[in-house]
């Protein structure tokens, strides 16, 4: 055998040293082998992650009884669950808003600004007036709210003026 083979089955054949702490189970089943009570909220060796703040202790809990039988889920966690699904409507290109109308994402409005820096929308002035004049004439859609008059109102149209 080799020097290296040697070494190593002298390695294999050391007894192991435990330097490990007992863990928490162990330090537990000793204090109810001593005969202590366990450690309540407050004590010195009540651990910190166990405290739980009173709002999870007041939190609502309800029961709620099954329409039928191959029924998921409850009526208002499915309601918060669809609502949590939908995500945030984007702009579309060259688009500056967008707002979710009867579940579809609408895209309306002008992206960019104004020369100025300012807004691009400016109800009450003479720009506003020629949208308004402008936008008046745009036939209606078929399923409203359509972009023209989501931006009508951004524009606080009232017929062929914008009012401030």
């Amino acid at each position: 055998m080799s020097n290296y083979e040697d070494k190593w089955k002298e390695f294999i054949n050391q007894p192991i040293e435990e330097d490990v702490k007992p863990g928490l189970w162990a330090n537990i089943h000793a204090k109810r082998k001593r005969g202590e009570p366990p450690a309540e909220p407050g004590d010195e060796d009540y651990p910190e992650t166990l405290d739980i703040d009173e709002e999870y202790i007041s939190e609502e809990y309800y029961e709620v009884d099954a329409l039928d039988e191959n029924e998921e889920y409850c009526p208002v966690c499915a309601q918060t669950m669809d609502e949590a699904k939908k995500k945030p409507c984007k702009p579309s290109k060259g688009k500056r808003f967008a707002k979710r109308v009867d579940g579809k994402c609408r895209s309306f409005g002008q992206a960019g600004q104004a020369k100025g820096g300012g807004d691009r929308i400016r109800p009450g002035t003479a720009k506003g007036d020629a949208y308004c004049a402008r936008s008046a004439g745009i036939k209606k859609c078929k399923n409203p709210p359509c972009a023209n008059t989501l931006s009508r109102k951004k524009w606080k149209c009232q017929g062929k003026r914008s009012v401030a």
